[in-house]
């Protein structure tokens, strides 16, 4: 059996083991372009189409893709999917495969999704996406709703087997507790409890939509509650419930976001200010979308990074500013500790509960202080 995809002068095939890139003819000879075989370790294509994407020869390594990325161009007002490369000698960049026509962010969505979720699977790697309003379901299933799976952008990715899953779960106590989260064992599996400001995004511009998980491992389901209120009833108020077998894996998503603002001072001088706000996010992955559960954050800014000498002289500092800064340096330490060591131990607990493995992924995200407040 195979799918068809038709995007602009190229067309998607979709086989059971292959992923190819055919220029629209009417010639039924017409060979393809772009090749990659299930589980393969290279990607075939030919010589004219890997010199205009600077390509090497006809054949490169999947070892080279870090992620496949699809995603809206507001510019060209085009879906776009394509390979994000890190080759030997060259600088990490952006390769386009293919794109659909003009059209607005919904129109060519659901086409270029599913084209890019086959890809990023036989190649093995992670697929991203960037400018979607609404990333939908795959094209056999349009009318559910669902997210592509993993960080959106470039990151690093570790994954621990269900054994040591388990192993590492162990040892951990319950109830363990958070502000606003709870997570503790009930009857026939875990309980994850969400306070009502736990479900808010502030800063963080992403928020669990639920403010309940309950994992009954006997009737293997898993059961997620909206927050009462206005808020619940917005969201249609009505529980959802998966199956645990549903579940591919438990991600642990470790967001670094720096941002930078200036603060000007006399004398026409200013300071940049750099704040880093650390998120640690819980995620259920299902085959086509990441549930967030739970997450912890910290933010931190330069001023505790840095202590000045006085007078010139580095051995002449002033002790009681000293001592603050080392107060102040150890709180700030505590309290990123404990975000860190609650979403980790959380993570493990879940993903221990579902049998299941634990992926750990780490991205590095830049804002400029305008971007920043025009985001909020």
């Amino acid at each position: 059996m195979m799918t068809v995809i038709p995007a602009d002068e190229l067309e998607v095939r979709i086989r059971n083991t292959m992923w190819e890139l055919v220029p629209t003819s009417d010639l039924v000879t017409i060979q393809a372009v772009f090749r990659a075989v299930h589980g393969g370790a290279v990607m075939e294509y030919s010589a004219d189409f890997g010199e205009a994407r600077r390509l090497p020869g006809t054949v490169c390594a999947v070892e080279h893709v870090q992620s496949v990325v699809i995603g809206y161009d507001e510019k060209s007002r085009r879906w776009l999917l394509g390979l994000y490369m890190n080759q030997p000698q060259d600088k990490p960049r952006w390769v386009e495969l293919v794109h659909w026509p003009v059209g607005d962010n919904r129109m060519y969505g659901a086409a270029a999704q599913q084209a890019g979720r086959a890809l990023a699977d036989y190649i093995g790697s992670p697929l991203k996406i960037f400018g979607a309003k609404k990333v939908t379901a795959p094209l056999n299933d349009p009318d559910v709703r669902g997210i592509v799976t993993g960080p959106l952008t470039p990151h690093r990715r570790d994954e621990i087997d269900p054994r040591q899953v388990m192993e590492l779960a162990e040892p951990i106590s319950l109830p363990i507790q958070y502000p606003s989260m709870w997570l503790g064992r009930e009857r026939s599996g875990v309980t994850l409890r969400l306070a009502k400001d736990a479900t808010s995004s502030q800063k963080r511009h992403e928020a669990p939509s639920f403010n309940q998980c309950v994992i009954n491992l006997e009737q293997g389901t898993i059961r997620l509650m909206p927050p009462t209120g206005l808020l619940g009833a917005f969201l249609g108020g009505q529980a959802r419930v998966l199956k645990t077998a549903d579940v591919r894996n438990v991600e642990l998503r470790h967001t670094v976001r720096e941002r930078s603002e200036m603060r000007e001072e006399s004398g026409g001088l200013a300071t940049e200010v750099t704040y880093l706000l650390n998120i640690w996010g819980v995620y259920l992955t299902l085959s086509d979308e990441s549930l967030l559960l739970a997450q912890t954050g910290h933010e931190t800014n330069t001023n505790l990074l840095r202590s000045r000498a006085v007078g010139g002289n580095k051995l002449a500092v002033d002790s009681a500013r000293g001592l603050e800064y080392l107060r102040l340096h150890q709180a700030d330490q505590s309290l990123f500790e404990r975000a860190q060591k609650w979403a980790e131990s959380a993570a493990l607990v879940i993903a221990g509960a579902l049998h299941t493995r634990l992926v750990k992924t780490e991205v590095q995200e830049t804002y400029s202080a305008d971007v920043e407040n025009t985001s909020q």
